[in-house]
Parts: structure tokens; C-alpha cells; sequence
């Protein structure tokens, strides 16, 4: 298996992970009560998400895929996790990643007018109400801190390929990006996802009730030199 950047042709690889593993997740399941009653609609808001992280300024996907020499071949390239990480910042190398085209511009026109549509007329999974409560709840200026930084927004690795190190092989193939770079990476996670991250390094740096008995972490996961910095007082995550 080996990794690369994703392109449409993944997508609905990407969105069948997605749909499986996060139908019982229990934040997911809180914010998207009815996608039991219409599937068609949880697979129509997942292919949409999808489309537009690809075309978000500084949003790059990345998934791990078979290859020939894998005991599993089955004759054509698979798609067995995928990971989305997004780049913020100014500096030079944030530059690099963060460059747009026309065309992203009238994709993005394009699928905001979509969303719209799906949003208001076609949804019929998501509890707006909570949805709302939730963005309010993770959107306390915490990132702000950040001038520079990656964001993990989402990882999925397919649940007949769980427990074989691919999660943790995504994780760290953003993680070297960023060490490579000298920034920060963040991320949110349920309770249950928390183990692979911080097998990877990430700490806890804040805990939020979304509803009762549902809490979602930020993590945070800093280079070696940043980290050496801030505790000599030469400059912390914040700084950059």
C-alpha cells in the first residue's frame, strides 16, 4: 500500500469509507439523527462535503491505496483510508499550498449554490438545532492563536482494513508536512478517536460538552523545535 493525493476519481471510495465508519459514531449520529431513515440523503451531504473540501483554498485530501505487491490485490487499485488536512497561514511555505485557480473559484461558486439547495430544500438528516449548538460550542477563538498551522479536518480508514496501522500511517504522513515546515497541527476528536492521536503525539489541549455525556477534544501536536522553544522562552505555537 503506499499514499497519495486524492482526486475525484477517489471520491466514491472515500465517501463509501465515510458512510460506514461514521453512521455510528457518536457525535455524528447526535448532529445527523434521522440518516437511518434517509441513506440517500447521508451518502448525497457526504459526496457534497467531499467535493468541497478538494476544492478548499489550502485543503489538501490524501489516501492510502493497494498496490499489486499487497497480499489483499484484488486486480485495481483500492482505497482504503483517506485524510484531509488543511494549511493556514501567510509565511512562505503556507503560500505553496494555498494556491487557488479560476476554476476552484467557480467550483466553489458553484457548490455553494448546491449546498444551498441541499441545505434548504433536500436535508433531511441533520438536527439543525444542534448543529447550530455545535458550532458554537468549537468556534471560541482557540485557532486564532495560530497564525500558522495544518488542520487535520477529517480521517477515515475503511472497517475491513481497520487495526493495521493505517490511520496512524496518514496521520503521521500529514505530521511530517508539518515537522518538515516547523508548524503546529491541530485537530477535533470524539473520545473514541482520541488513542490514535495521541499515540501520535497530539495532547489534549481542550475538552468541550457538546450534549450531555458527548464531549469532543481539541488536540494539538507541536515540532520537536517549537516545542524546545516554547520551554526556553524563545516562542511558543502561538508565534508563527
Amino acid at each position: 500500500m503506499f499514499i497519495r493525493p486524492i482526486t475525484r476519481e477517489d471520491l466514491p471510495q472515500a465517501v463509501a469509507i465515510s458512510n460506514s465508519i461514521f453512521r455510528n459514531d457518536e457525535l455524528f449520529a447526535w448532529l445527523f439523527p434521522r440518516q437511518h431513515v434517509y441513506p440517500d440523503d447521508l451518502r448525497r451531504f457526504q459526496f457534497l462535503r467531499f467535493r468541497t473540501r478538494l476544492m478548499m483554498v489550502g485543503c489538501h485530501g490524501f489516501v492510502m491505496v493497494t498496490e499489486e505487491s499487497d497480499p489483499y490485490w484484488t486486480g485495481k487499485e483500492e482505497v482504503v483510508g483517506y485524510a484531509f488536512f488543511e494549511r493556514t497561514g501567510d509565511d512562505a511555505a503556507a503560500q505553496k499550498w494555498r494556491q487557488d485557480t479560476i476554476f476552484r473559484k467557480i467550483e466553489r461558486y458553484l457548490l455553494s449554490w448546491e449546498k444551498y439547495y441541499e441545505d434548504h430544500m433536500l436535508d433531511r438528516i441533520t438536527d439543525r438545532v444542534r448543529l447550530k449548538a455545535y458550532i458554537k460550542n468549537i468556534d471560541d477563538g482557540f485557532y486564532d492563536k495560530f497564525k500558522s498551522r495544518w488542520h487535520l479536518g477529517v480521517l477515515g480508514v475503511s472497517q475491513e482494513f481497520q487495526r493495521r496501522g493505517i490511520g496512524g500511517k496518514l496521520v503521521r504522513y500529514g505530521l511530517k508536512i508539518a515537522a518538515d515546515e516547523n508548524v503546529p497541527m491541530t485537530l477535533e476528536a470524539s473520545i473514541m478517536g482520541r488513542g490514535l492521536y495521541e499515540k501520535c503525539s497530539f495532547k489534549v489541549v481542550k475538552e468541550v460538552e457538546v450534549a450531555e455525556g458527548l464531549n469532543e477534544v481539541t488536540m494539538l501536536w507541536e515540532p520537536e523545535v517549537r516545542a524546545e522553544d516554547a520551554q526556553s522562552g524563545k516562542g511558543g505555537a502561538t508565534d508563527q
